[in-house]
């Protein structure tokens, strides 16, 4: 990892200085950079409802990740960037890190802003099965994601790409836990994409996840669903009126049981 010159420090310092996302882009000798800054530990309500689940049904899988702040949470992402980039996989190149920022590279577009723009079901569907070829050959290889949402796949030059890994880090959880997590994780966030109701992605996508995944992650997501069955049979009369953090949960949940029956 080479140190950047002093004129890339001093872009990123200015453009610092007026940016208000934690994430900004900038320009530098012909290329696309992104800077990344230190974050807070989140609040969300969906991290809350995460440590509830997990607290209620005794399974490490529905932790939130641990949200390192400041340096230590940019140091934990640029460590995961490399292994995963020493292993061959997709990712953007760590080119600095300092206490400040950490530096990368240009890694495509963001899936989530392809599908965004998207009305072909065709199309879109194309996009969400090679993310999800993606994560199953990833897990095959022995590696997670940490965040798998579909907000966290880039795309360039026709292939999907990993992006994002500041929830890498899932200690306490054993590989298969961290794995199913993962398909958990990416079928929740892709539920606000499944528009066509008269030819659903969830469900086969759930089942070509599931089919993929090594036994101790099946095994998992057994456990999961075996375990959260009462909070689901509970939730359900509450679903029209309930958030969108529960009503995703419940269309995710219901996937993974058609695949796994």
């Amino acid at each position: 990892m080479n140190q950047p010159s002093a004129a890339l420090q001093a872009a990123i310092r200015s453009l610092g200085a007026t940016a208000r996302e934690r994430v900004f882009s900038l320009e530098h000798d012909g290329r696309r950079l992104w800077v990344k800054r230190p974050g807070l530990p989140r609040l969300r309500s969906s991290v809350l409802m995460q440590r509830g689940l997990a607290l209620l049904t005794g399974l490490a899988m529905l932790k939130p990740a641990r949200q390192s702040a400041g340096q230590a949470g940019l140091r934990a992402e640029a460590e995961a960037l490399q292994k995963l980039a020493a292993d061959g996989w997709p990712v953007p190149p760590v080119l600095a890190l300092t206490d400040a920022w950490l530096l990368l590279g240009d890694a495509g577009q963001s899936v989530e802003s392809l599908l965004g723009r998207e009305n072909d079901p065709a199309q879109r569907r194309g996009l969400i099965e090679a993310c999800a070829d993606l994560l199953s050959r990833l897990h095959a290889g022995g590696h997670w994601h940490g965040g798998a949402q579909i907000r966290n796949f880039s795309w360039t030059d026709g292939k999907p790409g990993l992006l994002d890994l500041e929830d890498h880090d899932l200690p306490g959880m054993t590989q298969a836990q961290r794995q199913a997590r993962d398909l958990l994780l990416f079928l929740y966030s892709l539920t606000r994409y499944d528009r066509n109701a008269a030819s659903p992605l969830l469900v086969p996508l759930a089942r070509q996840l599931v089919q993929a995944a090594n036994a101790e992650t099946r095994a998992e997501l057994l456990r999961l669903h075996r375990r959260i069955g009462w909070v689901i049979r509970l939730a359900k009369p509450f679903a029209a009126k309930a958030g969108r953090d529960i009503r995703q949960a419940l269309a995710a949940e219901a996937a993974l049981n058609a695949a796994l029956n």
